[in-house]
Parts: structure tokens; C-alpha cells; sequence
């Protein structure tokens, strides 16, 4: 702000009254011009405060908000085992006519796999400074968010000690199975071991338990998605304004042009699976997965090579690839070794991989619909490097999937 100020001109001659006054008008320019520039910058620097702390709000509000979709989505897996489960349970009779894929989620449900863990970094950075509660300026939110993560952490617990939410099959008992298991190797005995599990009264007793589980889940998403709504309701936030902090947040690029896209371009998700995607410019595109399966029969990797071919468009920024039915898959085992005593425990697990692959084959052949997959796909500023999102919903709960790919030269 310019604000100009009539300054006394000393040099000329004044009377006593004259020269007063001008003291006066001086001593006043000044006092107005401080007030002024020390009041201005203290609006300011409220107004980033105030600013700051809506931020902080959305981000614990949007903190809620992930931990209530979690858990739903927890409901809906837990019933959609508990569905397969019952299906092989009254089928025991008929096992081998029941698809691998059902058998091995059943084998999944049962097999403990690790504690229920939660992201607490939303947690920890609201708890790290008494700035982020200043800057909020509410107690009954504060109060509300304290409430929130200290019951997090006794549900947490819950999950991870009480029997009820126990997979019951524990570690131990996984590492017998193995040991009995032709080649080690539980899925090559998987109908047998199913059966003799599904009889197990500590199985059993899981299963009865499936109900309560889903229905505590859904019962804290339900508590939770209250503590949500007064938390907005508390501070004023919109749902429109918490959504364009959620997307705000949730990509850093630039919306990807089409001829940007052209080309080769590799994702390793980790050290042993490498996925590349080539677009060209008559809309084709090729999709191929390389992953390195270790195994105790040998050293090195036996490299799954898959690929499949089809179509890709841009509409808006989504990317969107509709795949043909051919799925292309061959292994690769010019880099493993083993000890010739080994050939055949060998060749067995390779002709069981390829009897699998053969039926993925088959599966996806015989699909009536082409398969259609839309990814939000954004650029960053080098234009080397493209985020993918797409949003998977097999658990009956949308959730959002990202993958990051690196442009590179075609092999």
C-alpha cells in the first residue's frame, strides 16, 4: 500500500504556531503510517493462519475419511470370503471341480499374514506442533480429533490380539503345512489341504465369527463417519471444498498430451517384476509384464513373460485402453541353475506354473466383453515420468490404485 503523507519543510520560516502545527502533522503522518503497516501485515499474517488451519482441518478430516473407506472395504472382503468359504465348505464332496481361485482366497482367508496396520502420518504431523492447534483456533475440533486417533489405536489393537479378528491358521502351523507339502510347495496339495483345515475347529470357530467381524467393521466406519461430518460441520468445510483439497493433493503433474504419451515407457514396481507399456500413434498400444519367480529348486529366476495388445484413446485426462482377448505368456528359464538331482522337482513346479498360465489363457479368451481399463494419467514437468491412477473395485469399495512409469527405449 503507497500512501503519500505531507512531510514539514524545515527550510522555511515558521512561526511558533506554524512550526507546532507541522510537529504535529509529522507525528501524526508517522503514527497513521505505522499503524497502517503494522496493521496490515498483522491481517496478513492472520489470515495465513486462519488459512493454515483450514489445511491442517482437511487434511485429519480427509484422514478420517480413508480410514472409514478402509474399513469398509475390510466389511466387504470379509464378506465376500466368508460367501467363497461357504461355497467350498458345502462342496467339500465336489473340491476339485471348484476353481483354483476360489480355493486360494479360501486358503487366504484362513492363513494368518500380518497384523492390521494404519498409516499415522496424518496423526503424527497434527500432534507435532502446537502451531497446527493454534492455527485451528477450536478446542471442540481438537477435542474431536484426539477422540478419533485415541480410539484408533484401541480398535487397532482389537483387530491385532483379540481371537475373534485372528486369521487361524498361524505362522507356525504355515510353516508345517509347507513342510509337508509336496516341493514344500502347499498349492500343489491345495484341495487336501483345504479339506483337512476347513475340519478344523479353530478354523470353524473363525468362520462363525465372520458376521461379527464384517458388522464391528461397518460399525466403526459408521462412528467414524460421524466424527467426520462434525469435524467439517464444526469448522465450515464444504464436501465441495474438501473434495478440491483431496484432488488438489492428489497429483502434482500436468494433464498428459496425447503425442506426450507416444513411445516406450517402463513401471518396476519392485526389484523382480518390470511392467512396460508402448503407445504408438495409430492407437495401439502393447502391455508387457516380466516377473522373476524365485523358488528353493534353483537359483537365479524363472522370468513369467505376459503381454497383451489392444487400443488406447485420451478422453479428458483419463487414458483410456480397451484390451483384445489374446493373452501372450511364455517362460523364460535360460536364467536359472539347479543340481540335477533337482530336474524333476524342478520341471514338476514349471508344468504346474504353465497349467495355470494355460488357464488364465483360456479365461481371458473366453471373456464375452473386451476388457476396458480408464487411468486418470498425468505428466511431470521433465515429461519423463507419468502417474497412472485407476480405481479398483473387486472389494465392492472404490479404491484408488497408482502406478508410475519412467520413459525409456524400446528393448
Amino acid at each position: 500500500m503507497n500512501v503519500k503523507f505531507k512531510m514539514p519543510k524545515f527550510g522555511r520560516n515558521l512561526t511558533g504556531k506554524g512550526f507546532w502545527k507541522e510537529i504535529a502533522m509529522t507525528t501524526l503522518a508517522t503514527t497513521i503510517s505505522i499503524i497502517l503497516t503494522f496493521g496490515t501485515a498483522h491481517l496478513i499474517e492472520q489470515s495465513q493462519k486462519k488459512k493454515a488451519g483450514r489445511q491442517t482441518a482437511m487434511m485429519v478430516i480427509h484422514d478420517i475419511d480413508q480410514n472409514v473407506e478402509n474399513l469398509r472395504v475390510k466389511a466387504k472382503a470379509e464378506e465376500d470370503y466368508f460367501e467363497m468359504t461357504q461355497h467350498v465348505v458345502n462342496n467339500l464332496d465336489r473340491i476339485d471341480a471348484i476353481s483354483p481361485d476360489t480355493l486360494l482366497a479360501v486358503l487366504d482367508y484362513i492363513l494368518y499374514t500380518g497384523t492390521y496396520q494404519i498409516d499415522d502420518s496424518k496423526e503424527k504431523i497434527f500432534h507435532s506442533s502446537q502451531d497446527s492447534w493454534k492455527n485451528i483456533d477450536n478446542a471442540s475440533f481438537i477435542d474431536l480429533m484426539q477422540s478419533f486417533y485415541h480410539e484408533r489405536h484401541q480398535y487397532q489393537e482389537l483387530f491385532n490380539k483379540d481371537f475373534r479378528f485372528l486369521a487361524p491358521i498361524p505362522e507356525e502351523e504355515q510353516r508345517r503345512m509347507m513342510l509337508e507339502a509336496p516341493d514344500f510347495d502347499i498349492i500343489n496339495n491345495m484341495s487336501n489341504v483345504i479339506k483337512e483345515k476347513l475340519r478344523d475347529k479353530k478354523v470353524q470357530l473363525y468362520l462363525m465369527y465372520s458376521k461379527a467381524r464384517s458388522r464391528t467393521y461397518n460399525q466403526v466406519a459408521d462412528l467414524w463417519k460421524v466424527k467426520s461430518e462434525r469435524a467439517k460441520f464444526i469448522i465450515g468445510i464444504t464436501d465441495e471444498e474438501l473434495n478440491e483439497y483431496v484432488e488438489k493433493n492428489k497429483h502434482s503433474g500436468r494433464k498428459v498430451k496425447e503425442r506426450e504419451l507416444l513411445g516406450h515407457w517402463t513401471s518396476r514396481t519392485s526389484e523382480d517384476q518390470v511392467e512396460e507399456l508402448e503407445f504408438r500413434d495409430d492407437h495401439t498400444f502393447n502391455n508387457k509384464v516380466t516377473v522373476g519367480i524365485i523358488n528353493p529348486f534353483y537359483t537365479g529366476r524363472l522370468l513369467s513373460i505376459s503381454s497383451l495388445t489392444g487400443t488406447w484413446k485420451m478422453e479428458g485426462d483419463s487414458l483410456i485402453m480397451t484390451f483384445n482377448k489374446e493373452l501372450h505368456f511364455e517362460l523364460d528359464r535360460s536364467k536359472i541353475t539347479y543340481r540335477p538331482e533337482m530336474k524333476d522337482s524342478v520341471d514338476s513346479y514349471i508344468a504346474h506354473f504353465e497349467q495355470m498360465a494355460h488357464s488364465m489363457q483360456q479365461q481371458q479368451a473366453q471373456k464375452k466383453e473386451l476388457l476396458r481399463k480408464a487411468n486418470a494419467v498425468y505428466i511431470d514437468e521433465t515429461g519423463e515420468k507419468i502417474e497412472m491412477t485407476s480405481t479398483d473395485q473387486t472389494s465392492g469399495v472404490d479404491q484408488e490404485i497408482n502406478a508410475y512409469f519412467f520413459r525409456s527405449e524400446k528393448k
